[in-house]
């Protein structure tokens, strides 16, 4: 049920007019006065201070009446305690000991009270997901593995690759400019051990195809040591003359693609200690 509004309250006399008409008063007194004061002039000074207290008074009213009109009257404005006091604008307190409502009475607190509304949480950054770097490949053979090789380099692969075929092999160095002639023996010989059962002739020769001149003395060393089966490898390549030749008198031309073939035919444990000896700097 609605609150039913106050009446206003009745104007009361303002006491400003009380002291216009006593301020009138007190001009006509004076003027009397100043007016007596011609024949008697005692009666100057009490007759001026009179007209001057009229003057005052009755200025003060006429002043207030003036400026009433301008601006509010002061005794108009209605405190905000005076709406409290008929049931309107926010609620009041309750009484110490008192619940301000009812348990079950929901209450809007963000009516009650003007909240900042909060800032929403910044969230981080999320982190770019790159993927991760492929590991490099392992190195295997390739022919350009051994353009990267030095001669000693070559002859140590080549000694290595013939001792793994699983016969024995002695190594006979060709000095500083590389090459080496490797000795084959059986381990399973029936007759005479110390005679080799094939030779191999490994040489770098970079750059250049090998002709039937740099066969021949392959030959004449199967010749006299009575051999019928003999190797020439090389990282090179052969001539169609040298190839012929070499085919014609038992020898084995094995270029650097004959070399990655037979490399191949081996486990792999035995190829990555092939290419870890082409890899060695030392």
């Amino acid at each position: 049920m609605a609150a039913r509004p106050h009446p206003p309250p009745a104007r009361t006399a303002s006491p400003f007019l009380l002291v216009f008409l006593i301020g009138l008063v007190a001009l006509a007194l004076g003027a009397g006065l100043l007016i007596l004061s011609f024949d008697q002039r005692d009666l100057r000074l009490p007759g001026a201070a009179s007209l001057l207290l009229g003057v005052v008074m009755t200025g003060g009213y006429l002043t207030n009446k003036l400026f009433s009109g301008l601006y509010a009257d002061p005794l108009a404005y209605e405190p905000p305690w005076a709406k409290l006091g008929r049931g309107e604008g926010p609620p009041r307190l309750p009484a110490p000991g008192k619940l301000a409502a009812p348990p079950s009475t929901p209450v809007a607190i963000d009516k009650l009270v003007d909240f900042p509304e909060p800032a929403p949480p910044r969230r981080p950054p999320m982190p770019v997901s790159r993927p991760a770097p492929s590991p490099p490949a392992p190195p295997t053979w390739t022919p350009e593995l051994f353009d990267r090789m030095t001669p000693h380099q070559f002859d140590a692969v080549c000694a290595t690759l013939f001792a793994q075929s699983g016969l024995e092999t002695r190594v006979q160095a060709h000095g500083p400019a590389g090459g080496v002639t490797i000795w084959l023996y059986s381990r399973n010989a029936q007759q005479d051990k110390s005679q080799p059962v094939a030779v191999a002739v490994c040489r770098l020769w970079p750059g250049q195809p090998l002709a039937v001149r740099h066969i021949h003395p392959l030959m004449a060393l199967m010749t006299a040591r009575q051999l019928k089966r003999a190797t020439y490898a090389t990282a090179s390549t052969f001539t169609d003359n040298a190839r012929k030749f070499a085919k014609y008198n038992g020898i084995n031309a094995l270029d650097r693609s004959g070399l990655l073939a037979l490399i191949a035919t081996r486990t792999p444990a035995q190829q990555q200690a092939l290419l870890a000896i082409a890899l060695d700097r030392r």
